[in-house]
């Protein structure tokens, strides 16, 4: 069986791996993750170092999860477009593989965009770190063997770990402004099944370009009320009325990556 390179593995990584306990995986990070019988671990940072090894596998998918090492500009320069630079350089010197999937962000629609955006929508960046994630994607398409399917998720979060419960739990008597009245989110756990299903449904082989990963936009005290139901919106957070960008999700509904 051909492996799977995921770089950038983490929480995302290792839920994918979970969903598919039978495909052999060879994740590679800057810190060692939870043991998995299926994954193979590589300790590697693409930002310092400047030689890279890994395993003389036959991989069939290459997944990117990439991040910014600091929310500053520097900081998304070397997270992304410098990893990049390496990781492509080397993925073309040393690896033959058939699929490629990157994670990147809606970051890349700026406000100008507004509401119920499509991926045939044209990206119009709001700041530096939108702009810079929109050249990885342009980069990594570039440098690619194959077309790379690129996933732009919006709002990442945790079920079990939402910023609102933290916020509550570590509130101490001021509260939070909201920019806008509703936020865009997609679920951690949602993005792992997208990229598993690509990983091992052949039907969805043929799939690439940008692809929105969000939910229908969702006024902040509705999720709030999910996600701290004993406790009361307007004591932690100063609401806004401000309206700002929403997606369609309709092209992933219909890509059948979320079965």
């Amino acid at each position: 069986m051909k492996k799977v390179l995921i770089i950038g593995y983490g929480y995302i990584g290792g839920r994918i791996a979970s969903i598919l306990p039978d495909q052999e995986f060879i994740g590679v990070s800057r810190s060692l993750p939870a043991h998995l019988p299926n994954v193979e671990f590589v300790e590697r940072d693409w930002v310092k170092e400047s030689r890279f090894i890994l395993p003389a596998e036959t991989i069939s998918t290459v997944v990117l999860i990439l991040k910014p090492t600091s929310p500053d500009i520097e900081g998304y320069q070397a997270g992304f477009l410098d990893s990049a630079n390496k990781i492509m350089d080397f993925l073309n010197s040393n690896i033959s593989y058939e699929q490629l999937v990157i994670t990147s962000s809606t970051r890349v629609y700026g406000l100008g965009n507004k509401r119920d955006i499509t991926e045939a929508i044209l990206p119009l960046p709001d700041d530096i770190q939108g702009k810079i994630i929109l050249e990885y994607e342009e980069l990594v398409s570039k440098e690619s063997k194959v077309e790379p399917l690129i996933l732009r998720p919006s709002g990442l979060y945790d079920n079990q770990n939402h910023w609102m419960q933290k916020h509550v739990q570590t509130f101490k008597g001021k509260k939070y402004p909201l920019r806008f009245a509703e936020a865009n989110m997609f679920s951690r756990t949602n993005l792992a099944l997208v990229i598993a299903n690509y990983i091992c449904n052949k039907e969805s082989a043929h799939i690439s370009g940008p692809l929105i990963c969000s939910e229908q936009a969702r006024k902040y005290s509705e999720i709030f009320s999910l996600v701290c139901p004993d406790y009361t919106f307007e004591d932690f957070f100063i609401s806004s009325d401000k309206i700002g960008k929403s997606f369609d999700p309709q092209k992933l509904l219909d890509s059948g990556l979320m079965r």
